[in-house]
């Protein structure tokens, strides 16, 4: 079997195989943060039940919506900027681009926070009918801020192909840590775990994630000179996508916060353990789209599309096989897995299949976002992003209605699909290269 997969290595061409070794550590990085959130979300499901993890998945979703806000579509217009800065050796450019999003982006955060803790008891009450809701997200709301300067740093390190040390700041360091203090809590001071307590366990994750990727990106970058804000520059390619950012986020995070506001917190427990593991199937994707990103910028720049284009298809089809793997697992022992977090989450099953097979489509399309947004082609992206926007939010709350938490996937899959078929279609008009593969 490894001396199949050294053959098939051999045969790559010379930027897939850049890619698939960048990918390598940030696969062990993605997966042992996969494996690590599973046990937190199955300590959690049989400690606080559906009802506390919704409460407490509901909070953060809220937060990662707000996230988007502060930044201002900035982190993909970073990972350009500095990959380019980085190829061409321009390092005071790198200085003022990150410099630039500091002072943005912070500031923009910190005011968005302070806005919506004053609100949280209203938003608790009135908007989710929940008011154990209040004291997790005001608390996900005072490290809003760490957490925005964490997503800069990471877009930063993915600029400089830091791959692996990126996914282990967005994916895995603070499940660990969140982890560990819960392990902690436990086994040594025998607490009591209450949905409060978790709140504080995963802000002190967020918080101790900050400072370390911090300490780290001032080893890597040390370049010292005058700093200029670019923000007007930087803020023209940046708000195009917003739009796409919010779209994309707002997407992942609407079926929890319409389930919150027409369901209960047990609906949206039973819905997000369900969509953790559906995430299962994309989880190469998201490690390849940050792998390859610089890559495609830096190719399309210099006018290499045919190898643009066979490194695309080569990645599409290892990760479509791979994607094809957990989808027949779900489908087949997918009560279960869904067992093993407690009796009450087998309910979750048809959750589970729905999202599963709009999670293969995503993964089977391949890296289309960031082709287009790596190509300059980010006002399309955004029209995408938009529509599907619409649709998604005119479908879901018809669908929760009409059919439950059942609906708020079936609108999730249906959304998925059609974006990415979109996006196909796009890439292949303006960008000239086929993604899929086939």
């Amino acid at each position: 079997m490894i001396k199949k997969l050294k053959t098939l290595y051999t045969k790559l061409d010379v930027h897939t195989a850049e890619v698939v070794r960048k990918s390598a550590a940030s696969t062990v990085v993605k997966v042992a943060g996969m494996l690590i959130g599973l046990g937190v979300s199955i300590f959690l499901g049989r400690t606080i039940s559906a009802d506390g993890l919704g409460i407490i998945n509901l909070a953060n979703r809220i937060v990662q919506m707000l996230i988007v806000f502060g930044l201002l579509g900035m982190n993909q217009v970073i990972i350009k900027e500095v990959a380019i800065s980085h190829n061409r050796k321009r390092l005071s450019h790198i200085g003022n681009v990150m410099y630039t999003a500091y002072l943005l982006n912070g500031s923009i955060t910190l005011v968005i926070s302070v806005i919506f803790i004053f609100i949280s008891p209203w938003l608790a009450i009135n908007i989710f009918n929940e008011p154990r809701l209040t004291y997790p997200l005001i608390v996900a709301l005072l490290v809003m801020t760490p957490q925005i300067f964490s997503r800069i740093f990471s877009s930063g390190l993915v600029g400089y192909r830091k791959i692996w040390q990126s996914n282990l700041v967005e994916q895995t360091l603070s499940i660990a840590v969140t982890g560990l203090i819960l392990f902690v809590s436990v086994w040594f001071f025998h607490n009591d775990i209450t949905i409060r307590l978790v709140a504080l366990f995963y802000a002190f994750g967020r918080v101790i994630v900050t400072v370390s990727v911090g300490f780290y990106w001032k080893t890597l970058y040390n370049y010292k000179d005058k700093r200029i804000n670019l923000s007007k520059q930087l803020l023209r390619t940046a708000l195009p996508l917003l739009l796409v950012s919010a779209a994309s986020i707002i997407m992942r995070n609407a079926d929890v916060i319409v389930l919150g506001i027409l369901a209960d917190s047990k609906s949206i427990g039973l819905y997000t353990v369900a969509a953790r593991l559906s995430l299962l199937i994309v989880f190469l994707l998201q490690i390849i789209n940050s792998a390859v990103a610089p890559k495609i910028a830096i190719l399309y720049k210099n006018g290499k599309i045919t190898e643009l284009e066979k490194m695309i298809s080569q990645i599409t089809k290892v990760i479509s096989f791979i994607g094809l793997v957990p989808l027949i697992i779900f489908m087949i022992a997918g009560k279960f897995i869904l067992g093993i977090w407690g009796t009450e989450f087998t309910e979750a099953y048809w959750i589970l299949v729905i999202l599963s097979i709009g999670q293969f489509v995503n993964i089977a399309t391949g890296t289309v976002g960031v082709i287009l947004t790596m190509t300059g082609n980010e006002k399309i992206q955004s029209k995408i992003s938009l529509v599907s926007l619409s649709l998604y939010l005119l479908l879901m709350p018809i669908l929760i209605k009409l059919l439950g938490v059942n609906g708020a996937a079936i609108a999730t899959a249906i959304v998925l699909i059609g974006e990415n078929i979109a996006k196909v279609i796009y890439v292949k008009r303006k960008v000239g290269i086929k993604p899929i593969g086939l």
